[in-house]
């Protein structure tokens, strides 16, 4: 099975469990690496505005910003938005299967400016902590047909880790074991046997389930029919394209969409609002010290600082950049955090709010 995904990103800041597929902290958000033919400042530039827009479709979600007249300048003057770059000479594979040496330019944008970018023109940010969806999908060639996985179809898995990779939407693959095949059969997919199809993804825990089908016929063109669901809601669609490269370009470019639509936090939803996070079982410092990096990580928080500790129990405050349940719904997505069972908000005052948590030590910190 290729995880290649998987390998790239710390999975909830935890251990990596290779069979479930867990909320993502996405690494290298704002670095970009693109093939040059040389190092020339012209190509350079222009390599620059392409990446700016890479970065600015991965962090928003979508490329409605890059619509706005707001965005023609920055794009133009891309390099302003750059932390540094590097040029780096390794092997690509490319048609025959024949490994080359290839120049590529690695380009580090700064986080800070680009927030700031989005931020002002009322555009979403996407943060680091991503859900993991698990890609359930049927490919037709001609009538030819198989189940999607590392083993069965590892050039159309290449081919969607790859377009996922480029968006930022970490993606997991079922493993087609014999525990799978037990499980689901290829016609399950395209009737829609959602009974045989939850089972099937009961077994890698998925916060995002997408359901779909390639189809590809000699002289017909390439069909995509889709289907994905989270958080009960279920969202469905049909695509037509020249090549599979297109109807899987299409397929990621409109899951990223559709999740940053739920999850990206909007500007005109910003609060600036403060709260109080009681935090329990917090047994020693280093425990403080994770949890405290955890909730700066998170881009819905713009401060974090100790208020009290008791105990065991740590009291930080928090101010926001939105509200408490966008900063709710993210930390649903890790597993450092747990709410307590009977969760409570307590109001102090007009403004002031406590939210109650605690601790899962899982050795992090040792």
């Amino acid at each position: 099975m290729n995880y290649r995904i998987f390998c790239l990103l710390l999975i909830g800041l935890g251990s990596v469990v290779n069979t479930v597929a867990r909320a993502v902290v996405v690494e290298d958000l704002y670095t970009i690496d693109l093939p040059v033919a040389d190092q020339t400042t012209s190509l350079r530039l222009e390599v620059f505005s392409e990446a700016f827009r890479q970065v600015v479709i991965k962090v928003s979600g979508s490329d409605d910003a890059l619509r706005s007249p707001a965005f023609e300048r920055p794009v133009e003057k891309s390099a302003r938005y750059v932390k540094q770059f590097r040029y780096l000479v390794r092997k690509d594979d490319v048609a025959d299967e024949y490994a080359v040496e290839r120049l590529f330019l690695k380009i580090d944008f700064d986080q800070r400016l680009i927030e700031n970018l989005l931020r002002e023109n009322n555009f979403p940010i996407w943060g680091r902590e991503r859900p993991g969806s698990l890609l359930i999908i049927s490919y037709d060639v001609n009538e030819t047909i198989r189940l999607i996985s590392g083993d069965t179809t590892p050039k159309m898995v290449d081919l969607l880790d790859e377009a996922a990779l480029r968006l930022g939407v970490p993606v997991l693959f079922p493993l087609m074991d014999l525990e799978d095949i037990a499980l689901v059969s290829i016609g399950d997919i395209a009737s829609r046997q959602y009974g045989n199809i939850e089972t099937l993804a009961d077994r890698y825990s998925p916060d995002v389930l997408v359901i779909g089908q390639i189809i590809g016929r000699s002289g017909q063109g390439w069909h995509g029919d889709w289907e994905v669901r989270f958080a009960d809601q279920v969202f469905k669609w049909k695509y037509n394209g020249a090549s599979r490269q297109v109807v899987v370009d299409q397929l990621i470019k409109h899951l990223a969409r559709i999740l940053a639509l739920e999850y990206a936090l909007d500007d005109h939803r910003r609060s600036g609002q403060s709260l109080l996070m009681s935090i329990s079982s917090m047994n020693n410092i280093g425990s403080l010290v994770l949890v405290q990096r955890y909730l700066e990580a998170l881009n819905v928080v713009d401060s974090v600082r100790v208020t009290l500790i008791s105990d065991d129990v740590v009291t930080f405050e928090l101010k926001l950049r939105n509200d408490a349940e966008a900063l709710q719904r993210l930390i649903e997505f890790g597993e450092l955090l747990e709410q307590e069972e009977l969760p409570q908000i307590y109001a102090q005052g007009d403004t002031q709010t406590v939210l109650s948590y605690t601790y899962i030590d899982r050795g992090e910190s040792n």
